[in-house]
């Protein structure tokens, strides 16, 4: 299936009014429904639009190579975020099939980090596949080794019923949803005891390389396993891109 755009003109004109309405400073996350790097053309001008105020920012979140990032290094822009969706290459090899592997994706992180922009990794979903952490430890000194995100943010499988249904439907591999044991508000996910120990061990992971708890967050996480690991949640706003993001 080929994609389809929304046309660009209704886009920067529903921008006009989000900024003259919107008067707390926001995060415009332009990557949770589709790949926010697949027209980079089309994006160019949408970032371009953000940089005519200073109060609100855009959000990329992509899981494209180097060759889709060339407007953000031709012209830096003070009112982009960029993040970036890495998961460990054994993972990325069942399941993600469709996107750049890691190593590119990393590179193109890297890049535009190197340019000025606040740079972010997103490590989700993370998958307990077989000796999963010896191939997320390789992820982050693949991460480390090239540079240093701005802010870090985990995940575990979501399996909403949506999701499921239009993977059946295109009749992908479904062995990913194998994983799943129990109910949340956010659709199926593992089990509790076992998304405990996955971010447990991110963390202690993080603060060996001297990364600080302060800068990970999570995606989509109940307010149990928040305090069961002890980390601050903020009620009533998203956890990745939300208030505390701009700190």
């Amino acid at each position: 299936m080929r994609p389809s755009f929304v046309k660009t003109v209704h886009v920067l004109a529903a921008l006009d009014e989000a900024f003259a309405r919107i008067k707390r400073p926001s995060l415009f996350n332009s990557g949770e429904l589709s790949d926010s790097l697949m027209s980079p053309f089309l994006m160019a001008k949408i970032a371009d639009k953000f940089e005519m105020q200073t109060k609100h920012k855009l959000v990329t979140l992509s899981k494209f190579g180097p060759k889709a990032v060339g407007f953000l290094l031709e012209k830096t822009r003070k009112q982009v975020i960029c993040a970036w969706s890495i998961n460990a290459f054994e993972v990325a090899r069942r399941w993600e099939k469709a996107a750049a592997t890691p190593d590119k994706r990393i590179e193109a992180a890297r890049l535009v980090a190197e340019a000025g922009y606040d740079t972010r990794v997103r490590i989700d979903p993370i998958f307990p596949v077989e000796n999963w952490q010896a191939h997320y430890e390789d992820l982050l000194h693949a991460i480390f080794s090239a540079f240093e995100p701005r802010k870090i943010i985990l995940g575990t499988p979501r399996g909403l019923w949506k999701t499921i249904k239009y993977a059946k439907a295109a009749n992908v591999d479904m062995s990913w949803s194998n994983y799943f044991r129990e109910d949340s508000g956010w659709g199926k996910k593992l089990d509790f005891n076992q998304r405990k120990q996955l971010y447990s061990w991110f963390l202690d992971k993080l603060r060996s390389l001297g990364y600080e708890s302060q800068r990970v967050t999570l995606c989509k996480e109940t307010t149990e396993m928040w305090n069961a690991l002890e980390m601050t949640y903020s009620p009533l706003t998203c956890q990745c891109y939300g208030p505390r993001a701009y700190s």
